[in-house]
């Protein structure tokens, strides 16, 4: 599944008082996320993602993404704890004219997969014992 959320940030929106958003999310497993950034944006926008207190992505949680139309994207593998608080996409605009929207993107393996691909590869392995133990014999 394909999630994809906007923050427009307004212009001098600062560090210490960052735009933020809750994104929710179906139970399963994280295994792409893309951060877009708009066409001469310069640089002045920045993003992180949250979970609960703490910087998620990027891992180093003093740092941040930016850049100048690019997207930086990555492969994941986060299963999303369904107790846990939903992600928040943080972030704030150095730039002092121009609103400035990032997009994020979220590719989600659902948990119902999951638990499918589980089970097959539960079968898979009995059958294997099953003809290990005959040969054997």
């Amino acid at each position: 599944m394909l999630y994809e959320y906007h923050l427009a940030v307004p212009p001098n929106t600062p560090y210490t008082a960052p735009l933020t958003q809750a994104v929710p999310l179906v139970p399963g497993r994280i295994i792409a996320i893309a951060v877009q950034f708009p066409y001469r944006c310069a640089g002045l926008v920045h993003a992180q993602i949250w979970e609960g207190l703490y910087v998620r992505w990027p891992s180093n949680p003093d740092s941040d993404l930016y850049g100048d139309n690019v997207v930086v994207e990555w492969r994941e593998e986060y299963d999303l704890d369904p107790t846990a608080p939903r992600l928040r996409l943080v972030a704030w605009n150095l730039d002092d004219t121009y609103v400035h929207t990032v997009t994020f993107r979220f590719n989600i393996l659902p948990k119902a997969v999951i638990d499918a691909q589980g089970r097959a590869l539960a079968a898979l392995d009995y059958l294997g014992r099953w003809f290990d133990q005959r040969q054997a014999t």
